[in-house]
C-alpha cells in the first residue's frame, strides 16, 4: 500500500509540474489572449481571463482526483483477467495491478515533457490551434492528409507510440504478475481484451459525442 501511495504522490508531483511549466511557458495568457480575441469581444475575453488567474489552483487540485480515477478503472479493467482460468493470473491482487497502472503511467509523463520541449525549444513559433492539433507522435499531427473530420481527432490522439509503450508495459507487468506462467504475446492479448476494449469503449463515446456537437 506505501508503495502504491509513494508511486501515485511521485506522479501527481510530475504532472503537477508539467501543468506549471505549460501553464507558464508554453499556454500562455497571451497566447490565451490572442487566440480569443480573434472570436470574442475584448471584454468577454478579459472576463474569462480574470476567472482563470481567480481559479488558478484548480486544475492542480482537480489533479490527483483524475489521476486516481484513471488508475482505479485501468486497473478494475485489467482485473477481469483473473476470471479466464490461465496459470498464474489467479493470486493476482488488485493493489499489484494498481502498482502495475502507476508505473505505466510514467510514459504519459514522458509525453508530457516532450510536449514542452518540442514548444519551448524546437517547435516556438506555434500557435493554440497548433497546441490544440497536437499529440507528441500520434497520428493527430497528420489529420489533416488523413481526414477532416473533428470526430476522429480523439481516436487519432490515441494512436502515438506513447500509448504502445503503455500497452507494453502493461502487457510486461501482466507477464511477471503471473510468474512468467503464460507468454508475453498471451499477456498482450490480455491487455487488449480489458484495457484495450475500455479504451476502445471510451474512444467512441467521446467520438460520438464531438459528432453530435458538430450538428
Amino acid at each position: 500500500m506505501m508503495k502504491n501511495f509513494f508511486l501515485f504522490i511521485g506522479i501527481v508531483v510530475c504532472y503537477c509540474l508539467l501543468t506549471y511549466l505549460d501553464k507558464t511557458y508554453i499556454t500562455t495568457s497571451s497566447k490565451i489572449f490572442d487566440f480569443l480575441a480573434k472570436d470574442y469581444p475584448n471584454e468577454m475575453v478579459q472576463n474569462y481571463m480574470d476567472n482563470q488567474k481567480k481559479w488558478w489552483w484548480l486544475s492542480y487540485t482537480l489533479l490527483p482526483f483524475l489521476i486516481g480515477i484513471k488508475v482505479l478503472l485501468v486497473a478494475f479493467c485489467l482485473n477481469f483477467i483473473k476470471v479466464l482460468d490461465l496459470p498464474g493470473l489467479e493470486n493476482i491482487k488488485f493493489s499489484q495491478l494498481i502498482s502495475l497502472v502507476l508505473i505505466a503511467e510514467s510514459v504519459f509523463i514522458i509525453a508530457g515533457i516532450y510536449k514542452f520541449v518540442n514548444f519551448y525549444w524546437i517547435d516556438t513559433e506555434y500557435t493554440m490551434e497548433t497546441l490544440q492539433t497536437y499529440y507528441p507522435i500520434s497520428l493527430l499531427n497528420i489529420k489533416e492528409y488523413i481526414s477532416t473530420e473533428k470526430w476522429l481527432a480523439y481516436p487519432l490522439q490515441l494512436a502515438n507510440l506513447f500509448e504502445l509503450f503503455y500497452w507494453g508495459i502493461l502487457a510486461w507487468g501482466i507477464w511477471e504478475l503471473s510468474e512468467q506462467k503464460i507468454s508475453f504475446l498471451k499477456s498482450l492479448a490480455l491487455a487488449s481484451l480489458t484495457y484495450g476494449m475500455a479504451l476502445l469503449f471510451w474512444a467512441g463515446v467521446v467520438s460520438f459525442f464531438i459528432l453530435n456537437a458538430q450538428y
